[in-house]
């Protein structure tokens, strides 16, 4: 019973091994995990622009919602609404959580996921443009969903994936 025990307390208090890679399967440092970065190729351009836009874009509601929802291309009198930025600001975290698990899969060299999220910025652009059309900000509705087909795309054709073959 005595060695259970002692087997079962070793293996709580063994330090955790994170997976990082099929290939990797320990972190020594954290610059080690941007080690990945080198073997960067034109065809993760947008995947690397998406996840950083949504990762940091997504914290600017936390500190200026009026700004953000200016940006975002609704009309001032929504952006000066208190309720309206508090909703913005939760919109905003799940903006920056989003652009982290884009970054989380592509440094994990999981491309095929990083181009599965993309593609769901199809769905995020047809809700922009039906939200941008009831406020009145139809040119910015448009332009959002138009961007959300190109990446959308990309990602549904799998074209981040297609640049680590290169």
């Amino acid at each position: 019973m005595l060695t259970h025990i002692t087997i079962l307390f070793a293996r709580i208090v063994q330090p955790a091994r994170f997976v990082l890679h099929p290939t990797i399967t320990s972190v020594s440092m954290a610059s080690g995990l941007f080690a990945n970065l080198s073997g960067i190729s034109a065809w993760h351009i947008p995947a690397i622009f998406i996840g950083t836009a949504f990762t940091l874009g997504g914290l600017l509601p936390f500190r200026s919602p009026a700004r953000a929802m200016r940006e975002y291309g609704l009309p001032e009198g929504i952006a000066r609404s208190e309720p309206a930025q508090t909703a913005f600001a939760v919109y905003g975290s799940r903006v920056s959580a989003y652009g982290l698990a884009i970054w989380l899969f592509y440094l994990r060299r999981q491309y095929d996921v990083v181009d599965t999220l993309l593609s769901l910025l199809v769905w995020w652009g047809t809700a922009d443009l039906w939200i941008c059309m009831r406020a009145g900000a139809l040119s910015t509705g448009i332009w959002r969903f138009t961007s959300s087909l190109l990446l959308g795309g990309w990602g549904y054709l799998g074209l981040t994936a297609k640049g680590a073959l290169s």
